[in-house]
């Protein structure tokens, strides 16, 4: 029997994945974008300790390059699971490789000088973890938006990032010849932030760049 997307998550463990030691350069890069002046007192606010801010981290470029490209990753398997979600009408996919757990929407630490993009910040098990407004990122159409209720927890590239999200919808279990990584079809939407369209049905759904998101807010 398969399992549906809460009860795949829920199995999953992340009591170990906490907070502590050195932010890694992805989190550093971040912080340095958007906090800068006030970092320690909007930290200490999220209830992290700031003293390890200073410590030294990998080079930003070193570091993202030493973990394999997601894209790249998913067009050498055979086979991928993804987990379906919904912004409006619309749905998208993410390989369930990339996610940590889908969690209900939860209250933010707003950023002055992020764009509309970055809802703002949570501390989610010790860690700094922005939050994206996914339906900002791909520009999905504003008249067929419902509430935004959940939010995907991915980790890549050393940063944790939330994406909001309206409803989880199911999980798949597709080949590698139900995907075209050739992103030729018009979807109505910004393709910037997706690898690639999964046939289902009679249509395309979208596949998600994790990847292309957190270069995109750190960079």
């Amino acid at each position: 029997m398969s399992k549906s997307p809460e009860e795949y998550f829920a199995e999953q463990n992340f009591s170990t994945q906490t907070g502590g030691g050195s932010f890694s350069s992805a989190e550093r890069a971040f912080l340095d974008k958007y906090l800068g002046v006030g970092e320690d007192e909007f930290l200490h606010k999220l209830g992290i300790d700031g003293s390890p801010v200073r410590d030294a981290a990998p080079d930003l470029h070193e570091e993202m390059a030493g973990e394999e490209p997601l894209d790249k990753m998913l067009r050498n398997a055979p086979e991928l699971q993804m987990v379906g979600f919904f912004l409006g009408r619309q749905e998208f996919t993410i390989p369930t490789v990339a996610v940590q757990e889908v969690i209900r929407a939860m209250p933010v630490s707003k950023l002055p000088a992020a764009p509309p993009m970055v809802a703002g910040v949570v501390n989610l098990r010790g860690k700094v973890t922005p939050l994206v407004h996914l339906r900002e990122l791909l520009e999905v159409d504003s008249q067929r938006l419902g509430e935004d209720r959940f939010i995907i927890v991915c980790r890549r590239q050393g940063l944790q990032l939330g994406m909001i999200i309206e409803r989880v919808h199911t999980m798949y279990r597709v080949q590698q010849s139900d995907i075209d990584w050739g992103i030729e079809a018009h979807l109505g939407i910004n393709v910037d932030f997706v690898a690639g369209l999964l046939k289902l049905r009679d249509q395309l759904v979208g596949i998600v760049s994790v990847d292309r998101i957190i270069a995109s807010i750190i960079k």
